[in-house]
């Protein structure tokens, strides 16, 4: 058992455009004792000589039956591209079942880490007592799912996350207003009347909460076109941040 691991996903086009680079900066500023598991899709340790890298087709059988199903789906925008997003709900919910630590935190594959993050620090984010989530909600539409942290060891954890891969194992999910995981994972967590907690602070009024609140001390996270650009921009802070990185 152990205090806090770490997950993440991405394609092969992904591991090179942005995980190699969140690996990375994962190494260098995170806690020895956080394990990252990465969950591979068609790529594996030949591509990337990393440990804790697990197929995510086989850790999820339901994933590929999903896609299959869903594959024709006409959609406008990412809003209701549940396809896309499934990938990232079968890695939570496989490790939310089988790693025995007591908090999991999913780190999107364009995340940064650029400051060292201590024990203590994940400590004061976690999610504790009734909490099952800690997330970076927004004011007015649904989180910033990006970064979020779930404690395993909340009474209801297990019909929580069965709740939220139920959406996608019945196909429940396009019954919803939209199809992406940030909702979905919304509409399960407001659903169950679960204790939420806000990782947003003053950042919960913008659309970027995770650069504008307490996590911009040490992660950016690469939205859309910013993966090659390789940090956010400076129009992408609406609150001031003091730190080096965004000087």
């Amino acid at each position: 058992m152990t205090r806090f691991t770490a997950i993440s996903t991405f394609n092969r086009a992904g591991l090179e455009l942005y995980g190699r680079r969140m690996v990375r900066s994962f190494n260098v500023h995170w806690p020895r004792e956080v394990i990252l598991r990465l969950y591979a899709e068609g790529w594996n340790a030949l591509d990337f000589f990393e440990t804790g890298i697990v197929d995510l087709s086989s850790a999820s059988p339901w994933l590929d039956a999903f896609k299959a199903r869903n594959r024709y789906r006409k959609f406008r925008d990412f809003h209701w591209d549940a396809v896309r997003f499934s990938h990232k709900v079968a890695a939570v919910c496989h490790a939310a079942r089988t790693i025995d630590a007591d908090v999991l935190i999913w780190l999107d594959g364009d995340v940064v880490t650029h400051a060292p993050i201590t024990i203590a620090d994940l400590d004061a984010l976690a999610p504790a007592g009734d909490e099952w989530i800690a997330w970076l909600d927004r004011a007015s539409m649904y989180p910033e799912c990006g970064f979020y942290m779930i404690n395993r060891r909340h009474q209801n954890h297990l019909r929580l996350i069965a709740a939220f891969e139920a959406m996608y194992v019945d196909d429940a999910l396009y019954g919803l207003a939209e199809y992406h995981d940030s909702y979905v994972l919304q509409q399960v967590v407001e659903r169950e009347g679960v204790a939420a907690k806000s990782l947003s602070g003053a950042g919960r009024g913008t659309t970027h909460p995770l650069v504008n609140g307490p996590l911009g001390r040490w992660f950016d996270h690469l939205k859309g076109s910013r993966k090659r650009e390789g940090r956010s921009r400076a129009s992408d802070l609406k609150m001031p941040r003091r730190e080096d990185y965004w000087r």
